[in-house]
């Protein structure tokens, strides 16, 4: 098997549930209260979708070799904001997602196994959207609006 299929098989994981509740199913039905709502120093669920756009879609320019603008952060901690509202950010990460699955199955093998890496770099982007979604996961059970039917029931 080979870059491509296993990039094709954690894509699909993180847009439909797999082994873990995929992107998709953790944002699910949130209303903009429940995605902005905070318990301590947690993030919410909406500057932890909103660092996964500033980071997918740059990463998504790069692969498709638009220049990416240098932006001025001085600390990753910078990246979680709530600049976009809940139902913009909801349906961006998931355009970026789809852009993400539709580029990868259409992609020569040598283009993800190339001196750029980017099957290493795509193998490490999946596993942080992974482990944001755990975040948003446990933040929904928290608050009391995870709905078992979206997985994960304990």
């Amino acid at each position: 098997m080979g870059a491509k299929s296993v990039l094709n098989e954690q894509m699909n994981a993180l847009h439909k549930n797999h082994w873990f509740v995929s992107l998709t199913n953790a944002i699910e039905g949130l209303t903009p209260e429940q995605a902005s709502w905070k318990q301590g120093d947690f993030n919410s669920i909406l500057e932890i979708v909103n660092h996964l756009i500033f980071y997918n879609e740059r990463y998504l320019n790069r692969f498709k070799k638009i220049p990416v603008s240098p932006k001025n952060i001085s600390s990753i901690k910078e990246t979680f904001t709530d600049h976009q509202n809940w139902n913009e950010a909801a349906e961006h990460i998931q355009e970026i997602m789809a852009e993400w699955r539709d580029l990868i199955k259409g992609s020569e093998e040598s283009c993800l196994n190339n001196e750029e890496n980017w099957n290493i770099i795509l193998a490490n982007f999946t596993v942080h959207v992974a482990y944001h979604v755990g975040q948003i996961v446990l933040l929904r059970k928290l608050q009391g609006s995870w709905n078992e039917a979206y997985g994960v029931s304990k």
